[in-house]
Order: structure tokens, then C-alpha cells, then sequence
């Protein structure tokens, strides 16, 4: 878990990377001292940056030393194996525990894969100069977004002790089954994070483009695959039950959706006015459109 971690921090670096770039040719003719600064913050998101960019950053950074911390909580003994019953598993989750042992390292490598691509996924916006112009917050408020997931999963996955599927496959052997961070199964961290960045993405980028109705389904939609892969590997890795996997999903999309819709300026919209007015030869109603 740590990875990810390391990826949202490489995500904001790249992203540096490709503004600095950007702003060096935006536009030639004038000399790099000139090159115009937007200082008023994002007229989509209230971004709190000089709050929120160390805190999401700090918060990102502990996170690193949570993840260990649950891996030791979450250790499982040999004489805790002798507890499992796949019996006392639902029978919806229940298939999962016999998935085939050969292809779990396989699957593993895939689900991180995914989930490495879903972290980076939001560099994306870069491409877009409405959205690359409010970098700085969205930086800020991407590490925020992801800083509320974390809180989610870890409050969940400290609080719950549940057995990953594999610890009840016998086809394993004991000591593969036995260790750190074996009974912390509820719920998938990888799936969450993926879809928290995916979430996100789609989010910041139909607000700001101010896409609604079908279109904004269809790429939400498409934000959906990257997390759904992970789980699916996740699963055939036999590291989650389906119930992880979908509560993942879940909180990870939330957190994409929510945390931005939150930050939004409450004004954004109103940019047409009714209002009366009197005057001792006429009266009626004044028409205001604010122009962006």
C-alpha cells in the first residue's frame, strides 16, 4: 500500500513537470519574468490552499506509517487458521475463497498495475488550459479527495478484522497463509484509491467543462472501468470477497465525487438576475448577466 502513496506523490510531480512546461511555451513573445500569474485561486473550487496543500500532503505522508500499522494489527497466527470455516462465509462472497493458487501472483501484478494507472489517471486535466490554469488547486484538492478516502478506509479496515479469502484456501500452504496483513480484507483499499482518482478526474473535468445529463454518464461510466479491474484482479488474487470490492468502489467514488462538489463555489451557476426596480416616471424589472 505504501505504492500509492509514492504514486499520488509522483502524480503531483509530473503534473509540476508538465505545467512548468507548459507555461515556458504558452506564449513566446513575452519574457519569463512577464508571464501572468492567476493568484485569485479556482472560480469552480473554494480551495483553502494554504490549509489544505500541506494538510492533504502531511495526511498522504502519514498514511505511509498507517499502512504499516495496520499490517501489524492485522497479523494472523497459525493457531488463528484453525478458527476459519469457509462455511461461516455467505455464500455470495463464499466462491472466491477457492480461487486457483497459481494465478494469484499474476493477478496481483495486474491490480497494481491498474491501480497505479488510476492514481496517475488525473494528469490528464493537464491537457485541458481551462483546468492546467487552477493546478495549484487542484493539486491541493486532489490530496484532500484522497485524504478523505484514506480516513474512510482506515477507521474501517483498524475497526474490522476479517480474514483475506486466501487465508481459508488449503491449497496454500501454512506459511504463505500466516504473517502480516492477512484479516484485513474489509474493505479494498486498492479499489477505493483507484476509484477515488477515477471519480475524481470525471468530476473536475464535466464541472469545469460543464457537462451534464448523458455525456457526464458516459464518462463517469468510463471512470468506473479502471476501479472495476482492480477489484476483478483483486479478487482473483483472492484478496478481497466481492463485498470488499464493492464497498471499495463505493467509498472510492464518493470521496471522488463528493469531496469536489463540497469545494464548489455555491455562486457558480447564478449568473442571471431578476430584479425590480421603481422610478417616479417608469418601473420594471432589470435584467443582470455577469459575463466570465
Amino acid at each position: 500500500m505504501p505504492a500509492t502513496v509514492r504514486s499520488l506523490f509522483l502524480l503531483c510531480a509530473c503534473f509540476c513537470c508538465h505545467l512548468a512546461g507548459a507555461a515556458q511555451t504558452k506564449d513566446t513573445t513575452l519574457p519569463p519574468l512577464q508571464i501572468p500569474v492567476d493568484t485569485t485561486g479556482s472560480d469552480v473550487y473554494n480551495v483553502k490552499l494554504k490549509y489544505e496543500l500541506p494538510a492533504g500532503a502531511a495526511f498522504i505522508v502519514g498514511s505511509a506509517f498507517g499502512f504499516k500499522a495496520l499490517d501489524k494489527a492485522s497479523e494472523f497466527s497459525a493457531s488463528d487458521l484453525l478458527t476459519l470455516n469457509p462455511d461461516d462465509v455467505n455464500s455470495f462472497d463464499r466462491p472466491v475463497i477457492f480461487r486457483d493458487p497459481a494465478g494469484f501472483a499474476q493477478a496481483q501484478k495486474n491490480s497494481d498495475l491498474f491501480l497505479n494507472i488510476s492514481i496517475m489517471s488525473p494528469l490528464l486535466l493537464a491537457l485541458d488550459k481551462h483546468v492546467r490554469r487552477d493546478w495549484l488547486d487542484l493539486i491541493a484538492l486532489y490530496l484532500t479527495t484522497h485524504a478523505v478516502d484514506n480516513t474512510v478506509y482506515f477507521a474501517t479496515a483498524f475497526s474490522v478484522r476479517r480474514p483475506r479469502p486466501f487465508t481459508y484456501n488449503h491449497a496454500l500452504p501454512v506459511e504463505e497463509r500466516i504473517g502480516l496483513a492477512k484479516s484485513n480484507s474489509f474493505f479494498s483499499g486498492h479499489v477505493s484509491f483507484s476509484a477515488t482518482s477515477t471519480f475524481f478526474l470525471v468530476k473536475v473535468y464535466t464541472d469545469y467543462r460543464q457537462i451534464k445529463g448523458w455525456k457526464r454518464l458516459l464518462l463517469y461510466t468510463a471512470a468506473a472501468v479502471p476501479p472495476s479491474l482492480v477489484g476483478y484482479y483483486r479478487m482473483k488474487a483472492a484478496r478481497h470477497f466481492k463485498t470488499d470490492v464493492i464497498l471499495g468502489f463505493l467509498v472510492g467514488a464518493g470521496s471522488g465525487i463528493l469531496v469536489p462538489e463540497l469545494h464548489r463555489h455555491k455562486n457558480r451557476d447564478k449568473r442571471v438576475s431578476l430584479s425590480p426596480f421603481y422610478a417616479p416616471q417608469h418601473s420594471g424589472v432589470s435584467l443582470k448577466i455577469a459575463l466570465r
